[in-house]
């Protein structure tokens, strides 16, 4: 388990230092990375893989890899070089390995191909005859342990066999990270990525960039990247990932910056002064302005979600106002649709349904929508010895959407709109808020967190957390039957030196959680061991963010919601 001192260390959001150095460093056998730009398709070319493979290349050498680059590849070169880099990479001497492409790319089955520059495919039998499974990769890098491994694709252009065969699918499938690796692409599953108007792909052009800046971890980097290929397309071309990275990594080794307790100590609060300042912003450049600074700093998760509603906000269309003689329906016309309401015994477990994608859990919004009189009741339990030692009944009493806050039970407890923790009557107020669920859940997804709270009993506390989403699974509470996303949350109350563990399942669109875990300990004895579980829920508003299907159980009173997977990928 990570020691307090490093957790400490996540929470300082630190910006790009130093744009890398013209020398070359000499090449490192541990580190080896692999460069793909296929630009000169006879059928559908392309202007700027080339070119992006060169730049990459470029920055790879620089920061001290042993590379290995192919332009234009045919089929048996690139299935050559896939197999010599695989080769490499399972050797005892390499630790990182890195493999880059850029150019077309197709998915079939739930398989994502790489297009070769020889290819003249008219059938789904010639996408699998004359592609390359981009598995052939993957299944050998995930038979090697103790390396890491990063997988980069800017290969999601539009039509890539010019009109003689369309998949059914554009872009590429979705594939959760295996074990010690990150999958990053350049646009979002299913959807197709910028060849760019300059040099370079819109994606590489902010990759080279981003990744060039010395003392940046690259997950750090990759949310930057993220950020401004958003911005500058408008939402219309949004990068992703998916990572199970155990450790950070770093393109420029021993560049990063050492910070002392201190030091760190000012930043969190040069940062806690940045949120101050913004915390009720409705202004896109300051939440902008933030994310560049803090990709994973302690309000990240909760700025992406202000940034996308924000964005939405600006894109919307204002209606035409209607002809004075067009009637207003009357009240009793308009109907709302049912509430969802869960209660013991249920079987909830296709509120959200499983992702049809075998390799993948799929990606959603955390999609909270919270309104006056919706309900969530709990059960309390000791997890050592199982005993119910109280219930909760939580009714939200006021939302208000200016603030970004509700409150329950009178203003006994209070939220952020995802249902982050500002004040509850067991552990006091919080300065900040909490920040514990993401923007948007899928597997590998992780963050950092730290707040100070006035707890009632034991008085001032510093806490920070690591969260990461470790699997969608099913849970069974007396609600009934889920299929959730489980949190996970690794930390420090840190003046006091008690550890924290805990663990929540959350269902997409649902506001309250469905189950939570906590455990203190302090000096290895537990101090805390209790579980939360979903006995009821009702629930006014749900599902605008997906699409959706329902069915209902009474006469509009209950409904059964699935939540299809299209409104993640």
């Amino acid at each position: 388990m990570t020691d307090r001192r490093s957790f400490i260390k996540t929470l300082a959001g630190v910006p790009p230092l130093l744009a890398i150095d013209p020398a070359w460093a000499a090449p490192d056998p541990s580190r080896i990375a692999l460069i793909i730009g296929n630009s000169a398709y006879p059928q559908s070319p392309l202007e700027n893989p080339a070119n992006d493979a060169s730049a990459m290349r470029d920055l790879f050498v620089t920061a001290g890899f042993t590379t290995d680059s192919q332009l234009n590849a045919t089929r048996n070169n690139l299935i050559a070089a896939i197999d010599n880099f695989t080769t490499r990479a399972q050797s005892a001497e390499t630790k990182l390995a890195v493999f880059y492409y850029a150019g077309h790319g197709a998915q079939l089955d739930w398989r994502n191909y790489l297009l070769p520059v020889d290819i003249a495919v008219k059938t789904p039998d010639d996408v699998k005859n004359q592609c390359v499974d981009l598995g052939r990769l993957l299944g050998k890098l995930t038979k090697t342990g103790d390396k890491t491994f990063i997988i980069i694709l800017d290969a999601c252009r539009d039509d890539p066999f010019k009109g003689s065969y369309r998949p059914q699918q554009k872009g590429l499938s979705q594939f959760d990270a295996p074990v010690g690796s990150l999958l990053a692409y350049a646009t979002s599953p299913g959807n197709v990525a910028s060849d760019g108007g300059g040099k370079n792909g819109l994606y590489t052009e902010n990759l080279v960039r981003e990744l060039s800046n010395r003392g940046a971890k690259i997950e750090d980097a990759l949310k930057r990247v993220r950020l401004n290929v958003r911005l500058s397309s408008n939402g219309e071309q949004i990068p992703w990932e998916t990572t199970s990275l155990e450790s950070d990594v770093f393109i420029f080794p021993g560049e990063q910056k050492k910070f002392t307790e201190a030091e760190i100590e000012k930043l969190i609060e040069a940062e806690m002064e940045t949120w101050g300042k913004l915390k009720s912003s409705k202004k896109l450049d300051d939440w902008v302005g933030y994310l560049k600074q803090y990709p994973n700093g302690r309000f990240a998760e909760i700025a992406q979600n202000r940034l996308t509603h924000l964005l939405a906000e600006s894109r919307k269309i204002i209606p035409v106002a209607a002809p004075a003689s067009t009637p207003t329906p009357a009240a009793s016309t308009v109907r709302r649709p049912p509430d969802l309401i869960l209660k013991p015994g249920g079987d909830m477990s296709l509120l959200i349904q499983p992702s049809a994608n075998p390799n993948s859990a799929g990606r959603f919004p955390l999609g909270k929508r919270v309104s006056v009189g919706d309900t969530g009741e709990y059960r309390h339990v000791d997890m050592l010895t199982g005993v119910q030692e109280r219930t909760t009944m939580l009714v939200v009493t006021l939302v208000d959407e200016e603030t970004g806050r509700f409150e329950a039970n009178g203003g006994k407890w209070v939220f952020d709109m995802m249902s982050n923790v500002l004040e509850t009557p067991f552990t006091g107020k919080s300065n900040v808020p909490q920040q514990i669920h993401p923007a948007e859940l899928q597997v590998g997804v992780k963050w950092a967190a730290a707040w100070t709270q006035e707890n009632p009993r034991f008085g001032e506390q510093f806490i920070s957390i690591d969260f990461r989403v470790t699997a969608f699974e099913t849970v069974e509470v007396p609600a009934g039957k889920f299929q959730a996303f489980r949190i996970e949350g690794y930390g420090w109350i840190r003046n006091q030196s008690i550890e924290l563990e805990t663990r929540r399942w959350v269902v997409p669109g649902l506001n309250f959680s469905v189950k939570q875990e906590h455990i203190n300990r302090r000096q290895g004895r537990m101090t805390r061991t209790e579980r939360m579980e979903l006995v009821s829920t009702v629930q006014h508003r749900f599902g605008a963010d997906c699409t959706a299907t329902t069915t209902d159980s009474g006469p509009g009173k209950t409904r059964s919601l699935v939540i299809k997977n299209s409104c993640g990928a």
